[in-house]
């Protein structure tokens, strides 16, 4: 049973008692990413996860990595277009001390000017590695021909230019918006004490409430084509189509024709592509939902010489899927494969801590696991083929990476 306190200021702390297990995961989820940036703020949401970690008015960063290190916990982040979140796990017996720390490093980090200089340069180091990782890559130029101009296209991490601008003034500025008592879920899961949950009480009923907020757009999805040539062995493609919201109805349907058409070694493009052609050796689709749109897209890898062929079977599997919907018998198996997935990535806390606050966040409610997979066991291929054609009737946005043609010599 999920409980669920929210304090005076607006923050929520989500709680999942698990007493057989015997850790604890703790979550500070907040409702702010490169999606809720200025253009002039480009990449500081990231660039905040990571100043996070670099020290408080109570500890170094030093002494932040090896006290977590002693206690063989972990600790981490993630920015993502839509959300940030700073988490740890450790045996219950240092939950408390764990979040206190943690704690500690959200509220009262100090952004020293220059370990934020220091921070800028390790920022620009990994936007340069993900430029040198063409598979990563053709996933930023697939975000520009899917939705253009808008906020949603830009890379999480920024761009060289836009993350040497930032400053200690900007960050403290964004915090005191984006960050707002109101965007914040903690989420706890696991042998979790009456004592840890005051205490999580105590720290964050001390923030204030912002005067103003972030508000986001509805981005309108484009089907616009970007090449562009690098130097690489592989041809990497990727197609994006619409899909459907976080609060949509449909998630467990869309999960399910996801896994029978790219995202397991059974499926039809592994299959097809890889199994029975062996034009790749990485094909997958997979789906990304926010609280207004979601996409569903295709990912191949595959040598200059094959990619006609590659798009062609993509092309003949979508308009058979179009026509055709999924068998009987994918249905079955893809029932009982979703149970098995969802069932089996429940098991520890650190999932039980994701899953309740992905619910608050985006649906503001906390269906049980029972109730997913009832929802699951429901579904018809009527259900099904309703969703395909929603997906699959528009063109989709496109993005290749292409190997640098050698010039030729007289």
């Amino acid at each position: 049973m999920v409980e669920r306190i929210q304090l005076q200021n607006g923050v929520r702390i989500i709680i999942e008692r698990m007493p057989s297990a015997r850790s604890v995961a703790t979550g500070i989820f907040i409702k702010a990413g490169s999606r809720t940036e200025t253009l002039e703020e480009h990449g500081i949401s990231h660039l905040i996860e990571h100043m996070v970690f670099k020290g408080t008015e109570q500890f170094s960063a030093k002494e932040i990595a090896v006290y977590f290190d002693r206690l063989g916990g972990n600790i981490n982040a993630f920015t993502s277009k839509d959300q940030t979140c700073y988490y740890v796990k450790t045996l219950d017996e240092h939950a408390a001390t764990a979040f206190d720390v943690l704690a500690d490093m959200f509220l009262d980090s100090t952004f020293d000017e220059e370990e934020l200089e220091k921070e800028k340069r390790v920022v620009i180091e990994e936007i340069k590695m993900y430029e040198d990782t063409p598979d990563d890559l053709v996933h930023e130029l697939l975000a520009i021909a899917a939705y253009g101009e808008d906020v949603m296209a830009r890379p999480i991490l920024g761009t060289e230019e836009s993350v040497l601008k930032i400053n200690r003034q900007m960050i403290t500025e964004y915090m005191k918006q984006a960050y707002a008592p109101d965007q914040i879920v903690i989420s706890i899961a696991g042998h979790v004490s009456d004592a840890l949950v005051e205490q999580v009480k105590e720290r964050f009923s001390v923030m204030t409430p912002s005067e103003t907020s972030r508000p986001i757009q509805l981005p309108q999805l484009k089907n616009d084509v970007i090449r562009k040539e690098k130097d690489t062995e592989q041809v990497h493609l990727c197609y994006n189509f619409r899909a459907i919201d976080s609060t949509d109805d449909r998630l467990p349907v869309l999960a399910l024709l996801n896994n029978a058409f790219g995202a397991t070694m059974s499926s039809r493009l592994f299959q097809s592509i890889r199994e029975e052609r062996g034009l790749a050796y990485s094909v997958f689709s997979y789906y990304t939902t926010f609280d207004d749109h979601g996409t569903f897209t295709i990912y191949v890898g595959t040598s200059h010489e094959t990619l006609k062929e590659v798009e062609d079977v993509l092309e003949a599997e979508i308009k058979l899927l179009l026509a055709n919907g999924l068998t009987d018998k994918e249905v079955e198996d893809g029932i009982e494969q979703l149970k098995g997935s969802l069932i089996l990535g429940n098991e520890g806390t650190s999932s039980h801590m994701n899953r309740n606050a992905r619910n608050e966040l985006h649906l503001e409610k906390h269906p049980t696991l029972e109730e997913v997979i009832e929802e699951v066991e429901r579904i018809t291929k009527e259900d099904i083929q309703g969703l395909i054609t929603h997906i699959f009737e528009e063109p989709p946005a496109k993005a290749y990476i292409l190997p640098e043609m050698e010039e030729e010599t007289v």
